[in-house]
């Protein structure tokens, strides 16, 4: 059976299907211990329900978007368990008065309440047996990131699910899978950026019940073209073979390392990488990228059980320090918020997880988290030079008081005692907007373009129904991002331009136009972005950058774009 899905991270694979919706998650979460008391577990269990509410809400969407045919209102019937009294104060009456866990409190209402409705004559009721499984399993994956079976095999397998959480992927790239489908994954969610960092394939919008799949079954994945076979017969032996193929071709070995890109007109433009996890490093030299353009570091607490300490922390950051040599090096402080949370954490979920406590507003209410991390990267810079990148900076209010409490931490009276290079993320319009004001107190910049463009046009990374918004070539983008760029020139500092948007090949004559020198791109798109930077001549963009900030709209943009010389003469 040969399904047709949208490519999300490119890549062949050949593999058993592994479901992500396995009955071991209630068995499981039933034995797990609460990690403090009741009031404890009972903000886990709320910020729980929050994040299942908003992973809902974009499920359903993209399924609708994205699925012809396939009745998307089951998910009300789920949303609404997650606001209904009674459901919720049995859970919450297990953790308050039984003294359990919020995963252990879950799997016992759940499973009581499943086996109830499952032995109903009600046709109705009995129907909705699965619902109430569905939304346990739901809330358990938001509370833990309860390991698999060793049945499971996971590696060398494909994961099949409605949707992985960043958390789960990296956990189970941990363990060895080499492609994941899904139902639902947005194309600039952080799911799909770790994806494309670990070069791992990944297809989404393949709405696949048990009936068709088994745990087990054989799955071919040609991500590129979002093709997924289930189970090859003689009928899909075409397929199969091309798939086979590169999978072959892929296998023969690590292509040699290339040299920084220089444009045909002997500019060079200095190249790096976004990594997510500490073991991404290795592709730095790999690659021949000139250092860590990036590092988000909240995806490293996703595979872990528990906060790290801060030797934890430290002994990571240095194995990544190893691997890159003397490289340049830009850790970014966690960036905790929306769906990237630790599956362990208290974070409390937000009515609109993108404009709430989040990124360096969190941070700063919690020195625990702030803390520990701090101070491993700064013993980490006292033996190799690195930047620390604060994580979604709103205002120059806001950043002095994250330099006096990092004062605070580290024990330095200003920020020119850290051991460390100060630089912000400029993800946020209006710390674009006070981008003068900014630049005197830190050492460098990045600019985020898929944050920065998602802020300044109010269109959600996360949400395909509005994917057609989330334009960086509209003139607003431009705009602002030439006047950040020509700001950090005019005071000596570096900037370098980062997110996913940076990746795309299409972006880079008109990033280089508006001034662009520092690249940072996921692993996956190093390669593309390189040769797209060797096909382009500065001199044939003398003008391109007034002809685009001069023009009124995105579609006009792309017009000039299509008609501009790839190369100058």
């Amino acid at each position: 059976m040969i399904l047709k899905g949208k490519c999300i991270s490119p890549g062949v694979a050949r593999g058993p299907a592994i479901l992500w919706d396995s009955d071991h998650l209630l068995a499981a979460a039933s034995t797990r211990p609460p990690a403090g008391p009741p009031a404890f577990e009972l903000e886990r269990f709320k910020a729980a329900v929050g994040r299942a509410s908003v992973q809902l809400g974009w499920v359903k969407r993209q399924l609708a978007w994205r699925v012809a045919g396939r009745s998307e209102t089951i998910f009300d019937t789920h949303a609404g368990l997650l606001r209904d009294p009674g459901f919720i104060g049995r859970i919450e009456q297990a953790i308050t008065a039984e003294r359990r866990s919020a995963e252990s409190a879950v799997s016992r209402v759940v499973g009581e309440v499943h086996s109830t409705f499952s032995k109903s004559d009600v046709p109705l009721v009995h129907d909705k047996a699965a619902d109430i499984l569905d939304i346990g399993w739901r809330l358990i994956r938001c509370l833990s990131s309860a390991p698999a079976k060793e049945e499971d095999h996971i590696a060398g397998g494909i994961v099949v699910a409605n949707l992985v959480t960043p958390s789960e992927f990296v956990r189970f790239v941990h363990e060895g899978i080499v492609a994941v489908v899904t139902e639902a994954c947005g194309a600039r969610s952080h799911t799909a950026i770790l994806a494309r960092g670990l070069c791992i394939p990944l297809v989404t919008g393949i709405s696949v019940g048990r009936e068709a799949v088994s745990a087990g079954a054989e799955i071919l994945v040609d991500a590129a073209g979002g093709v997924v076979v289930i189970n090859p017969d003689g009928a899909d032996q075409t397929a199969v073979n091309s798939i086979a193929e590169r999978i072959k071709i892929r296998s023969v070995g690590a292509p040699t390392p290339e040299s920084q890109p220089v444009t045909t007109d002997g500019i060079p433009i200095k190249l790096m990488l976004n990594i997510s996890v500490p073991s991404e490093a290795a592709a730095v030299r790999q690659l021949g990228a000139c250092g860590v353009g990036l590092f988000r570091t909240e995806f490293f607490y996703m595979n872990l059980v528990t906060w790290p300490t801060e030797a934890q922390s430290y002994e990571a950051y240095r194995q990544l320090a190893s691997e890159i040599g003397d490289a340049e090096l830009n850790i970014r402080l966690a960036d905790f918020g929306a769906e990237k949370c630790p599956p362990y954490s208290d974070i409390p979920i937000n009515r609109n997880p993108s404009l709430g406590l989040r990124g360096l507003r969190l941070l700063l209410q919690r020195e625990d988290i702030l803390g520990p991390q701090l101070r491993a990267v700064s013993a980490l810079a006292k033996e190799r030079p690195l930047t620390v990148l604060l994580p979604m900076l709103d205002t120059v209010d806001c950043l002095h008081i994250a330099t006096r409490q990092l004062c605070k931490i580290l024990r330095c009276r200003d920020r020119h005692e850290f051991p460390f290079q100060l630089g912000t993320m400029i993800e946020v319009p209006s710390a674009a907007l006070q981008i003068d004001e900014i630049l005197p107190h830190v050492d460098s910049i990045a600019i985020g373009l898929n944050d920065l463009t998602q802020y300044l046009l109010a269109a959600d990374r996360d949400d395909e129904l509005v994917e057609g918004y989330h334009d960086a070539l509209q003139p607003a983008v431009l705009r602002l991002t030439k006047a950040v760029l020509r700001a950090a020139d005019r005071a000596g500092k570096p900037a370098t331009v980062c997110g996913e948007l940076a990746g795309e090949p299409f972006m880079i004559a008109p990033l280089l136009a508006l001034g662009v020198r520092r690249i940072s791109v996921s692993q996956s798109m190093f390669r593309e972005v390189a040769e797209a930077i060797r096909r382009v001549s500065f001199h044939s963009l003398d003008d391109l950058a007034d002809e685009m900030l001069g023009l009124g709209s995105g579609e006009a943009v792309r017009a000039l774009l299509a008609r501009w010389p790839k190369s100058g003469s």
